[in-house]
């Protein structure tokens, strides 16, 4: 028979933000809150409204042709984070993080089309960013 535990909160007990989880193979742990993402949006940088849905996300602006920059509702600690970002069709369009915008409480993508390598709205991406939350 199966175990439940239902919970609202879960806090640590000798540091209340960190909470350790045992790895797959049993033999190690992971800390829960580095392994969450902090920040998620899936969008459409071709429609005048882009973003599809999103968490931990106050803003999104296209600031023209492939240059998008999320705006976070809780900051992160530094503008260290990693962003993690990819395109729903990759035939047509390369994505990179340009991190000269980037900061504690943003996050900015540039897509390419990777035959030429100018600027390209994008139909269908994706942007994450893990790292720790201020």
């Amino acid at each position: 028979m199966a175990s439940q535990l239902k919970v609202d909160t879960i806090t640590g007990v000798t540091t209340a933000g960190s909470v350790a989880v045992t790895g797959e193979g049993n033999s190690t742990t992971t800390n829960l809150q580095q392994g969450l993402l902090k920040h998620w949006c899936r969008y459409d940088g071709a429609e005048g409204t882009p973003t599809r849905d999103s968490f931990n996300q106050a803003s999104f602006t296209d600031n023209g042709t492939g240059d998008y920059v999320m705006a976070f509702i809780n900051n992160m600690a530094n503008a260290n984070h990693a962003p993690i970002i990819g395109s729903g069709d990759w035939r047509t369009h390369g994505m990179e993080n340009t991190d000269q915008a980037t900061t504690a409480n943003t996050g900015d993508v540039l897509t390419r089309a990777p035959n030429n390598a100018s600027a390209s709205d994008c139909d269908e991406a994706g942007h994450a960013i893990a790292g720790d939350l201020a």
